[in-house]
């Protein structure tokens, strides 16, 4: 852990079970030991004070007061921006999953914009939403990405077996910080560890390729278009017309069946 006066912020992203909630929990207990005087489990530490530290983390309702287990999290973060200051410790864990995806996004990538720009308090900011981590690049100096590691192991009796259908990649846990965005969460790791039934993890694999695929096909056709609006010569706009073509027939059902028309063609 690295939150100095330069870099502020860490936006912690990585595999389910990974890790991730541990070690910000892990740093908390720690600047809380240090704070009252305590030895702590570190063979080297400088850790200043800190007037508060702040957490949200969990998901639960509150039956009593009518709140959603979304409104929890959002009244609770509400909390934090009015009390935290810049000498705070802040912990947001997956802020923005309570709700769709674009939501989630759009609710999480604000509010550590605003920590990052109005409280600039220290913050640990765990995700599983990529677009949040393009903040690095609007502010380097004061954010920087981290992931929990992990290896991605090729299952071997599957090749063995000669089974072509999808299965979720396996995968290994390192349990340490490393600089850089983690792409993928791998939920479907932890749904094979959970003993999912296998027709449910090969339907979900062939589910999330597919997904996965279309959210590609998205950003390669802005590129495509970006292109075309800036090309001036007619030869490079039909070549770069059927590159897309021949790209969102990959990438749609029945994939193989279309490419083997094409080719024909």
């Amino acid at each position: 852990t690295n939150l100095s006066d330069s870099e502020r912020v860490m936006i912690i992203t990585g595999p389910n079970m990974g890790g991730k909630s541990s070690y910000i929990k892990q740093v908390a207990l720690v600047v809380i030991m240090a704070q009252i005087g305590s030895y702590v489990p570190a063979e080297e530490a400088t850790i200043g004070i800190v007037d508060g530290i702040f957490t949200r983390r969990g998901a639960a309702d509150n039956i009593y007061k009518g709140r959603s287990t979304f409104m929890e999290e959002l009244t609770d973060t509400a909390e934090i921006i009015q009390k935290a200051t810049q000498r705070s410790l802040v912990i947001l864990d997956e802020l923005g999953r309570g709700t769709s995806t674009h939501d989630g996004i759009a609710i999480a990538y604000a509010t550590l914009e605003y920590f990052i720009r109005d409280v600039k308090s220290l913050t640990l900011f765990v995700t599983h939403y990529p677009p949040v981590c393009e903040l690095e690049k609007r502010y380097p100096e004061q954010v920087g990405n981290y992931h929990m590691g992990f290896l991605v192991n090729e299952d071997g009796s599957k090749q063995d077996s000669g089974d072509m259908e999808q299965m979720p990649d396996s995968v290994t846990f390192l349990y340490q910080i490393t600089r850089g965005i983690a792409a993928r969460s791998y939920g479907l790791n932890v749904a094979k560890l959970a003993d999912v039934p296998r027709e449910i993890l090969q339907k979900a694999a062939h589910k999330s390729k597919e997904l996965e695929g279309l959210v590609n096909l998205r950003r390669k056709r802005l590129e495509y278009f970006i292109d075309l609006w800036t090309t001036h010569s007619v030869k490079d706009l039909h070549t770069r017309a059927a590159e897309l073509e021949i790209q969102e027939i990959q990438t749609s059902p029945h994939n193989e069946m279309k490419t083997t028309l094409l080719e024909l063609k």
